[in-house]
C-alpha cells in the first residue's frame, strides 16, 4: 500500500504542469519531457546509487557520484539533438517518509550538512563535446519540505547531452527530467513580416533600403548610416520563435556582381570591412532585450565563403536588431534560423 501511494505521489509531481513554475504562456509550448537513451555517472559510491535512478521516477532511490580527481558528473545522452527547455531536479527532503534510516534526514543537523555537501553543481546542455550552454548552478536550500527540493533551471537551448558536474563535495539526485518545447529540433528559416532601419545610407532607398536585407539577392544590399550616433537595422516577426542563430551575408572582395568602391582593391576592401565591422546583433521580445547574440566581427577574407557570419543565439523573441554607434551599418543578406514556434 504504501508503495502505492508513493508511486501516485511521484506521478502526481512528474505529470503536474505546474510542477516546474511555467506561466501560462510557457504552457502553450508543447511541454515533453524527454528521456535520455543513456545515462551513466563518474565514480560511484555503490550500487545503491547507479545512473538508473535518476530517471527510474522513484523517490526511495537516489543516484549520486563522487568527486574522484577533481571531477564529478553524471550524463544524460540523447539520439537526437531536442530544443531543451528545462532541468527540473528532485532533492532529499527532510521530512522523508520514504527513508528515515538515511543520515541525510536523522537530523536538521545532518540535512543541512549533506545540502552543503552536494550543492554548487553546474548544469549544462552539449551538443556532442561541445557546451552549447550553462543552464546554471544548482543551488539547494535548507527547506525541510519536498516542495523546497524541487528546482528548475531554465535551459532555452539545442543540444543532444545534459552534463551536472563539480569539482568538490559529492553529487546526489533522487530524480531528473528534462523537458524540450517540442519532440524535434526543427530548423527553418523565418520571414520577418517588416524590416527597418535607421537613417538610409545617402538617403538612397533604391540602392540600400531596409528590404535589401531579405530579398535573397547578394546584388543588394541593406545600408543605414549612424551620423545620428545610432545605427540599426531591425527584423520583426509576427509571433514570438526559439531563435537559434543567425546568418549574415557581407560584401566579398572577388566581387562578380558589382563594381563599386570597396571591391576595386583591397585596399579599398579592407577599408570597407573596418568601417561595417562591429555591429551588435540581438534579439528582443517587443522593446526588451532578451540576449546579445555577439557582435559581428568581419574578417578580411576576400572569398564570399570567408563573408558568411554564424551568431547563435539559442533564445526566445520576436525582433532581430542589429545595431551600432559608428561607421555603416551594412549587410547584403540575413537569414534567422528558429527552432520552433512559441505559441
Amino acid at each position: 500500500m504504501v508503495d502505492n501511494m508513493k508511486s501516485v505521489v511521484l506521478w502526481l509531481i512528474l505529470a503536474s504542469p505546474l510542477a516546474d513554475g511555467l506561466s501560462p504562456r510557457e504552457l502553450g509550448r508543447r511541454m515533453a519531457e524527454i528521456t535520455p537513451t543513456n545515462v551513466t555517472i563518474g565514480a560511484m559510491p555503490n550500487d545503491q546509487h547507479k545512473a538508473a535512478h535518476a530517471i527510474d521516477r522513484d523517490l526511495s532511490t537516489l543516484v549520486a557520484t563522487f568527486t574522484e580527481d577533481g571531477k564529478g558528473w553524471i550524463k544524460f545522452e540523447y539520439a537526437k539533438t531536442y530544443f531543451i527547455h528545462n532541468v527540473i531536479i528532485y532533492y532529499w527532503f527532510y521530512t522523508n517518509w520514504i527513508d528515515p534510516n538515511a543520515h541525510c534526514v536523522q537530523s536538521i543537523a545532518f540535512f543541512m550538512g549533506c545540502v552543503d555537501n552536494d550543492n554548487n553543481v553546474d548544469v549544462s546542455v552539449y551538443q556532442g563535446e561541445v557546451k552549447q550552454k550553462s543552464c546554471g548552478t544548482l543551488q539547494l536550500t535548507y527547506g525541510l519540505e519536498q516542495s523546497d527540493q524541487i528546482y528548475t533551471l531554465l535551459c532555452n537551448t539545442g543540444g543532444d547531452t545534459v552534463l551536472f558536474s563539480k569539482n568538490t563535495g559529492i553529487i546526489a539526485f533522487f530524480e531528473v527530467v528534462v523537458t524540450s518545447t517540442d519532440r524535434d529540433w526543427i530548423i527553418a528559416e523565418i520571414t520577418p513580416s517588416t524590416v527597418t532601419q535607421g537613417q538610409t545610407l545617402f538617403n538612397d532607398e533604391l540602392a540600400f533600403a531596409a528590404k535589401h536585407a531579405i530579398d535573397k539577392d547578394l546584388m543588394t544590399n541593406a545600408a543605414s548610416s549612424t551620423g545620428n550616433g545610432a545605427g540599426w537595422l531591425k527584423l520583426e516577426f509576427n509571433r514570438i520563435y526559439a531563435i537559434n542563430k543567425i546568418i549574415i551575408f557581407s560584401r566579398f572582395y572577388n566581387n562578380w556582381y558589382r563594381v563599386e568602391l570597396c571591391t576595386q582593391n583591397e585596399a579599398n576592401f579592407k577599408l570597407c570591412v573596418d568601417i561595417s565591422t562591429n555591429t551588435d546583433v540581438s534579439v528582443y521580445q517587443g522593446d526588451v532585450k532578451q540576449k546579445s547574440c555577439g557582435a559581428l566581427q568581419l574578417t578580411y577574407g576576400l572569398e564570399q565563403s570567408d563573408q558568411i557570419y554564424t551568431l547563435l543565439c539559442n533564445t526566445e523573441g520576436d525582433t532581430v536588431k542589429l545595431t551600432k554607434n559608428t561607421g555603416h551599418l551594412s549587410v547584403h543578406e540575413i537569414a534567422v534560423i528558429t527552432t520552433g514556434i512559441l505559441l
